[in-house]
């Protein structure tokens, strides 16, 4: 019979052999998109055996699928974290579009997955994935209801629509780096300099506009 150290040793093994097929499908997805990817490449990614992925995952699909769950829970984690803070509504949203921002920087492979493979396409429409989007708007339209309930913000302006705004054009910045119709010349430094530029720049535009003072 298994003793207690080697059952749980099995089990780290498992976990550690399930996010080594899902980082290995991420890879391959962003590379030959989820229509042109077989799980054999999946497989030869993650330099384990075929059939092993089977053990793990039904199908592509289901690996697909897996990978928006997680990594988009993690993500919808530390927007909470951002709006249940204590500092001014500007700052939760600077906060919020760097985060968003260096996404690509920091998860290129997994943010071209989802501007491509998910968000472009059908899958997007399934219920779950509306009710997982959904709670994004739902947060940051929460932190600017907030703000207008502080005074931080004006009253006048719907809230729900506010965030709409504020999150499609971080997701126009987003995009247009996956698609490369942006381009950052230098190392980290340079690339973190731009993206908190850019936050920044979002944000002022949010909040003041483009009028001169």
């Amino acid at each position: 019979m298994p003793t207690p150290t080697a059952t749980a040793e099995r089990r780290r093994q498992a976990r550690d052999k399930r996010q080594q097929i899902l980082d290995a499908a991420v890879v391959v997805f962003a590379r030959t998109g989820y229509h042109g990817s077989r799980v054999s490449d999946i497989a030869s990614e993650a330099g384990i055996a075929y059939g092993l992925v089977y053990h793990y995952f039904k199908n592509k699909e289901e690996i697909l699928d897996t990978i928006f769950q997680e990594r988009w829970g993690g993500f919808l984690e530390a927007v909470d974290s951002i709006a249940e803070g204590t500092t001014s509504t500007e700052d939760k949203l600077l906060s919020l579009a760097a985060l968003i921002l260096n996404a690509y920087r920091v998860r290129g492979d997994w943010v071209k997955v989802l501007v491509f493979e998910i968000q472009r396409s059908s899958r997007f429409a399934r219920p779950e994935q509306i009710r997982a989007v959904g709670r994004l708007f739902q947060t940051v339209a929460g932190i600017l209801r907030a703000g207008q309930q502080s005074g931080e913000l004006r009253r006048d302006l719907d809230p729900d629509v506010a965030c709409y705004v504020f999150i499609g054009a971080l997701d126009i910045v987003v995009t247009s780096r996956v698609l490369d119709v942006i381009q950052i010349e230098g190392g980290e430094s340079e690339q973190n300099e731009y993206y908190l530029k850019v936050a920044r720049t979002v944000v002022d535009i949010f909040l003041n506009g483009l009028g001169s003072s």
